[in-house]
Formats: C-alpha cells, sequence, structure tokens
C-alpha cells in the first residue's frame, strides 16, 4: 500500500481496543483508537460484504466469514487491486490475529483488559 513514515509510526505505536457482540445475525464491531484515530463501528452479517475505511483514510470492501472456528476478515483494496486477510482467534485471555497479504503475514497477540 506503501505506506508514508508518518503512517508506520502510527501503526507501529497504536494501542487499541475493541469489542465483538453478536445479536441474532448481526456482528457488531466496535474498535476504540484511544484518540490516536476516530473510533469504528462495523455491523456486518458473515459473507455479506461492508465498507471498511482504515485509520488512514482509504476505503476496502470487508467480508467476514468462519472458518474453523476462527474468524476470518477479507479484505479487498480496489484502488491498487489488494487483497489480504486476518484470522482471528481466541484462546483463554488472549487474541491472536494473523494478517496476511501476499507472502508476508504479521501474527498480533492481544490481551484482554
Amino acid at each position: 500500500m506503501g505506506f508514508s513514515e508518518e503512517k508506520i509510526a502510527l501503526y507501529r505505536e497504536l494501542v487499541y481496543s475493541f469489542t465483538i457482540s453478536k445479536d441474532g445475525d448481526t456482528y457488531k464491531i466496535e474498535i476504540d483508537f484511544k484518540g490516536k484515530a476516530p473510533n469504528a463501528v462495523y455491523e456486518l452479517q458473515l459473507g455479506q460484504e461492508v465498507d471498511y475505511k482504515s485509520i488512514d483514510g482509504y476505503t476496502a470492501k470487508l467480508t467476514l466469514t468462519v472458518e474453523d472456528g476462527k474468524s476470518v476478515e477479507s479484505y479487498y483494496y480496489g484502488d491498487k487491486d489488494l487483497k489480504w486477510t486476518v484470522t482471528r482467534s481466541v484462546e483463554g485471555n488472549v487474541m491472536t490475529a494473523v494478517t496476511k497479504l501476499a507472502d508476508t503475514e504479521l501474527t498480533q497477540k492481544l490481551n484482554k483488559a
């Protein structure tokens, strides 16, 4: 995607929390960026595409699915023809988020507060 040094620093130092809840077939994701970016709320159903807006302003398409008990977020950024996924799993108080973009993989461990 081509991040500036400023954006790299923003992502590197980003502290955030989020809440996932379910009401019927609808999942609600609330993200609190702790003042570093505007908070975000997404409501989506499995398999349905929604617009996702990044903290640095681009808009991608997001589709949520579940595979082997893990949530899989599939993103498509049409302006640069980029596709990536984020696979999330929870064990105890730790959520593991694995982001894959082409041959690159990033693993994050997030602790429940």
